[in-house]
């Protein structure tokens, strides 16, 4: 045996070893990780390079109504049943791949409701006289069916385990999308910074959607004939889809009222603060969305009383590692924003305190509830946990601005913990 096949060895027993002690099946997840976290520090490193671009390039006021607008979009979104790319996902696992082109169908079909909602946005803003949000919806009313419905190939990707092709294509997307935008946000900078506002918005907003509609297009194609599905369908795939969209309503807007609400009490510079703000926090919280994604197939074969066993001992081991993250991020917060956002410094105090929600975020037992179909426990958790965070918004962004949004969220999370850990017993 040579030197490397014995260390390598030695590594296996060790993690053998751990994941004995821990109970968790750390070669799947180093294996499904690793990719994802490949994936993700390409999406970080185009992330950070074109947060710069913004951030030294573009006018606040400009960020600030192009963050207001995806905020919109978010919600608009929700009408094209975004969740059956998550139904999709533990049928996939549960190998009935039949859904993925009627799934693909069926979000197109429900698009025309978010084209409907995007030109009822556009005329509001025209009869305003508000020529930046009045253009862009027009544009987006375009793209968005087709935008959203064609991700759908990412949960059959997800629900097959295949974790490498899916950061190939999402890294391929992140690096050729933001090199376009980056580009973009250049040429404005040194020849184009004499156009009026809307003008910027509009040629933005039109970049980020042609670029990205065309590269997700091509990974769908790419996708259904190299990785042909079966033709075995789970007739609860699609309802369950529904469900879970219909569900995710009060979600979807809890998740975007933040920005909306400081948009219209404090105005587009505020909003762009707001959003430097929560930039990197939302991207330490990222390592979750990333376990979640690896859990569903997991949990969608695995017998309930199994995953009860394990599941807290877990979550304990994760809010541990994220506590460390977060508590790193406050100590250098203040350097990051110094050497790379001078001009958003403003934004650092807030960002401190922000990442302290994350830690909550640890107790979400979504992807558990997801892949065992536990509706009943969705609709409660989607229904109760937004309605009390919306609420929150409504009482503190009008009173403290800012603050008061990063309360709220605070607030809210913490609820939402809670909330999970008494859901836990009905596993």
């Amino acid at each position: 045996m040579t030197l490397l096949n014995l260390f390598k060895n030695k590594i296996y027993q060790l993690i053998k070893k751990i994941q004995g002690c821990i109970k968790i099946d750390l070669f799947y997840l180093i294996k499904g990780e690793s990719w994802l976290m490949l994936g993700k520090a390409v999406n970080i490193t185009t992330a950070f390079l074109l947060s710069l671009a913004w951030a030294n390039w573009i006018d606040k006021e400009v960020y600030g109504n192009y963050q207001y607008i995806f905020s919109l979009i978010g919600i608009i979104s929700i009408f094209s049943l975004p969740e059956i790319g998550s139904a999709l996902t533990q049928a996939v696992a549960r190998g009935f791949e039949g859904s993925f082109m009627p799934g693909f169908k069926t979000q197109l079909k429900w698009g025309v409701l978010v084209s409907a909602s995007a030109l009822g946005i556009a005329s509001y803003y025209g009869l305003q006289g508000n020529k930046n949000l009045f253009w862009c919806f027009l544009i987006i009313a375009t793209f968005l069916p087709l935008f959203n419905a064609l991700l759908i190939y990412n949960s059959l990707l997800t629900g097959k385990k295949l974790f490498n092709i899916q950061v190939k294509y999402d890294s391929i997307t992140q690096i050729i999308a933001a090199g376009i935008m980056g580009s973009t946000l250049f040429l404005i900078k040194k020849l184009f910074f004499n156009l009026e506002p809307y003008i910027i918005l509009i040629i933005i907003i039109s970049v980020y959607f042609t670029s990205r509609t065309i590269l997700r297009l091509l990974f769908f194609i790419a996708t259904n004939s190299r990785f042909k599905p079966n033709l075995k369908q789970d007739p609860k795939t699609i309802k369950f889809g529904k469900h879970l969209s219909l569900l995710g309503i009060v979600d979807v807007i809890s998740n975007s009222l933040d920005k909306i609400l400081l948009f219209h009490y404090l105005g587009a510079t505020e909003l762009a603060i707001y959003f430097f703000a929560i930039l990197i926090p939302e991207q330490i919280k990222s390592p979750l969305k990333h376990i979640g994604i690896l859990s569903i197939p997991k949990f969608s074969i695995r017998p309930r009383k199994e995953i009860k066993k394990t599941i807290l001992r877990k979550i304990l081991l994760l809010t541990a590692l994220i506590t460390v993250l977060v508590s790193i991020y406050i100590m250098i917060a203040p350097f990051i924003y110094q050497i790379f956002f001078p001009k958003y410094i403003s934004s650092l105090s807030y960002s401190r305190i922000y990442a302290l929600s994350i830690i909550a975020s640890c107790f979400s037992l979504g992807s558990v509830f997801r892949a065992k179909m536990m509706i009943k426990v969705i609709y409660q958790i989607k229904i109760i946990g937004p309605i009390i965070k919306v609420s929150l918004f409504l009482i503190f962004i009008p009173l403290y601005g800012i603050w008061g949004a990063i309360i709220a969220i605070i607030i809210a999370r913490t609820f939402n913990a809670l909330l999970s850990l008494y859901f836990y017993r009905k596993i």
